[in-house]
C-alpha cells in the first residue's frame, strides 16, 4: 500500500492518467486562449450594449416625464385663463343684473311700465316647500352608503309604524 497524492485504487483496474493537449501543444493553447478572449470580448460588448440599453430606457422615461409636464403645464395656463374669463363674465353678470338698470332698460328700451293696482294679482303660496326626489336617486344614494345604512333605513322604518 503506497499513499501518494492521488486516493488509494482498490482492486485492479488502474486511473487513466490524465493528460492535457493545451498544456503541451503550442496551437492549441494560442487557440483555446483566443477562445476565452473572444469570450471576454462577447461578454463585454453585451455589457456594454445592455448598459446602453438601460440607459436608453432611463432617457426615454425622462422624455416622457418632461412631455407630460409641458402638457400639464399648458392645461394648467388653459384652465387658467378659462377662469380667469369666468370670472369677467361673472362680473359682468352681476353688472348687469343691477335691479336699477334692468328697471331702466325695461322702461327705456322694452316700454315696459309699473302695474296698476287694478292690474296686481294676489295668489297663497303655502309656506311648506316640498321636495320631491326621484327613486333612482334615492337607490342610488342607499347603494353608496353601503349595506349598513341600508339596514339601519329599515329599522327606522319598522319602528315609524309602531309609533
Amino acid at each position: 500500500m503506497k499513499h501518494t497524492k492521488q486516493t488509494y485504487v482498490y482492486g485492479t483496474a488502474a486511473k487513466k492518467i490524465q493528460y492535457d493537449v493545451y498544456e503541451e501543444n503550442r496551437v492549441l493553447k494560442e487557440k483555446r486562449l483566443r477562445k476565452r478572449n473572444n469570450k471576454a470580448k462577447v461578454r463585454t460588448v453585451l455589457s456594454i450594449l445592455v448598459a446602453f440599453v438601460l440607459g436608453a430606457v432611463v432617457v426615454y422615461r425622462y422624455a416622457l416625464i418632461t412631455e407630460q409636464n409641458y402638457n400639464l403645464s399648458k392645461l394648467t395656463k388653459n384652465y387658467e385663463s378659462l377662469k380667469n374669463e369666468n370670472l369677467r363674465y361673472l362680473v359682468d353678470i352681476e353688472k348687469d343684473t343691477d335691479l336699477a338698470n334692468i328697471k331702466e332698460i325695461a322702461e327705456s328700451r322694452l316700454g315696459m311700465q309699473n302695474p296698476d293696482k287694478y292690474q296686481i294679482v294676489h295668489m297663497k303660496v303655502p309656506k311648506s316647500d316640498y321636495t320631491r326626489v326621484s327613486d333612482t336617486y334615492m337607490n342610488a344614494q342607499k347603494q353608496k352608503n353601503g349595506i349598513i345604512a341600508s339596514l339601519v333605513d329599515k329599522l327606522n322604518q319598522m319602528t315609524g309604524f309602531l309609533y
